[in-house]
């Protein structure tokens, strides 16, 4: 098992130490970002750690996104639980992670002691292959998580830790008709898509794409974020289905559209954003169809996309967004072109380019 493993835990750790049930993403879409009061909460401990002081150094406001991934990873090589805690934690919340956890009768290091397995592979970060700015919605799901953080802490700096238990924690969250504020504004927040290098005890190595979700606090620096990465990725999915969805209803409408103006229309084709890979297309008939096509999906050119005409009309597309190749968008969902007119359902994940040749297969039946 990768020694990686260990940040897939710390997702499931962050994600479950408050009440399991309770739906922040749901919270979050109800819920408006307020501004956040001038009063913060208080430590419930008075000192820190070394370690915690130490990693305060290193995690800067002032550090680079890519010195926190890489601090980040140095951690997880050395099995520094305080470590990743603190770069993926707003500094305030910390002490309230470790105190519930010890309500459920383990620590955050022995949790991840068991659940991970000692390796002499090592990671680091190779390159940030791209980054994007999130959209609100992110904003909003971090937030919601994090209120529930701040509830918390409120709740056991009110009461005390001697008058608090598991139950009563889950109970609190559960029952709250609203939440208060995190102390903290999000500045900024993006997902970087990794390139990242393991190497194993003979010195081997191989590279693996992750991605990153992290948000930027003024004072503590990037965190890594990933109780939001689940979320982030289900949604540029489906995002990506929506897509092609919307591409073959334009194409469709483009046909209409020449038909109408006496245009000769293919019977069968394929037309691809590298036009080296069209088939059965003329140059004039291109022009016309995507000249149409922008006016009914003017962001086309954003992706790389395959669109399959049978019987006079489009009954298949495929795309991708060119600069996030890893979410591929297909309609029918999750279908593969037949000539025999019934769709295949994929039977595992397949490259753009394995589908445009099994759509040129088919189609040259």
């Amino acid at each position: 098992m990768k020694k990686f493993t260990a940040i897939l835990v710390m997702t499931a750790i962050l994600c479950s130490f408050t009440a399991c049930e309770h739906d922040t993403a749901d919270e979050a879409s109800v819920t408006s970002v307020a501004e956040v009061s001038e009063e913060t909460t208080e430590e419930i401990t008075e000192t820190e750690s070394e370690t915690e002081n130490e990693l305060s150094k290193e995690i800067s406001a002032d550090g680079s996104c890519e010195e926190a991934i890489q601090t980040f990873l140095d951690c997880v090589n050395n099995r520094d639980v305080e470590g990743m805690i603190k770069i993926s934690s707003p500094d305030k919340y910390i002490d309230v992670m470790n105190f519930v956890m010890e309500l459920s009768g383990e620590s955050m290091e022995e949790r991840i002691n068991y659940m991970t397995e000692a390796s002499s592979e090592t990671v680091r970060l190779s390159e940030i292959i791209s980054e994007q700015a999130l959209s609100d919605v992110f904003f909003e799901f971090v937030y919601g998580y994090y209120r529930e953080c701040q509830l918390i802490s409120d709740y056991i700096e009110e009461n005390g830790k001697e008058n608090i238990d598991l139950e009563k924690c889950k109970e609190l969250v559960d029952v709250a008709e609203s939440f208060p504020e995190p102390y903290f504004n999000i500045k900024d927040m993006c997902e970087f898509y990794c390139m990242l290098e393991y190497e194993d005890e003979d010195g081997d190595t191989y590279t693996e794409e992750q991605m990153f979700t992290m948000f930027y606090i003024d004072g503590e620096g990037w965190k890594i974020d990933m109780s939001v990465t689940d979320y982030v990725m289900e949604s540029k999915q489906t995002s990506i289905k929506a897509d092609a969805r919307t591409m073959l209803k334009a194409s469709n409408a483009v046909f209409a559209e020449l038909d109408d103006m006496g245009v000769k229309l293919p019977e069968k084709c394929i037309i691809c954003s590298d036009s080296s890979k069209n088939y059965n297309v003329s140059e004039e008939f291109l022009s016309d169809f995507e000249e149409n096509l922008e006016r009914f999906f003017n962001i086309y050119k954003e992706f790389d996309y395959i669109i399959v005409i049978d019987g006079g009309c489009c009954v298949y597309t495929a795309c991708t967004d060119s600069e996030i190749p890893k979410y591929i968008g297909t309609y029918p969902d999750n279908k593969l072109y037949s000539a025999d007119g019934d769709p295949v359902t994929m039977d595992g994940k397949y490259t753009l380019n394995e589908i445009y040749q099994l759509c040129i297969d088919e189609i040259q039946k």
